[in-house]
């Protein structure tokens, strides 16, 4: 049984949310996925909370939901793609766990964020606005990962690298 949280962090569609499911799934242990359990805790969706209340408030019920999982023992976390790219949360979500930054290719992940109408930040940003963000992203996750895996290859390939690492911790 696994003993420790497993932090996934990336950018935007690198596939935190599929290989978080797919790792707890592979190692039978319980999977949360922050923008979910934010959305079910505060009872309303990302888009509405940044278009109702403004990106600092949505941060900052961000910061919760990370000092919420902080406290769990073991399982495999999803973060959100923005989550990581603030000191505060990943001073948090440090404490006990492994966090291992997705990366991906950026014009695999462009042509995700074409199609989905429910990430407020990528919306009415052309290809080199997300690409700076993207570039500007990855030295922040990777301030706070213990490792980086590589996610252009199969769902399956990606767990089997993650479970590589955690074996050996």
């Amino acid at each position: 049984m696994l003993n420790k949280k497993i932090i996934l962090c990336g950018f935007m569609a690198s596939g935190k949310t599929t290989v978080g499911r797919a790792l707890a799934k592979e190692i039978s242990t319980n999977y949360i996925d922050t923008d979910e359990f934010l959305i079910e805790t505060y009872e309303m969706d990302i888009p509405t909370i940044f278009e109702k209340h403004g990106e600092n408030h949505f941060r900052d019920l961000e910061h919760d939901i990370a000092k919420k999982v902080s406290k769990m023992t073991s399982g495999v976390i999803s973060t959100g793609g923005g989550m990581l790219t603030f000191d505060r949360n990943g001073e948090v979500l440090k404490s006990g766990g492994i966090i291992i930054c997705l990366v991906r290719d950026f014009n695999r992940i462009y042509e995700d964020l074409l199609s989905d109408t429910n990430r407020p930040l990528a919306r009415d940003k052309s290809k080199e606005e997300l690409k700076k963000m993207y570039d500007m992203r990855i030295s922040k996750y990777q301030k706070h990962a213990d490792y980086t895996v590589e996610n252009n290859g199969s769902v399956e390939d990606c767990v089997k690298k993650i479970i590589s690492i955690i074996d050996v911790n």
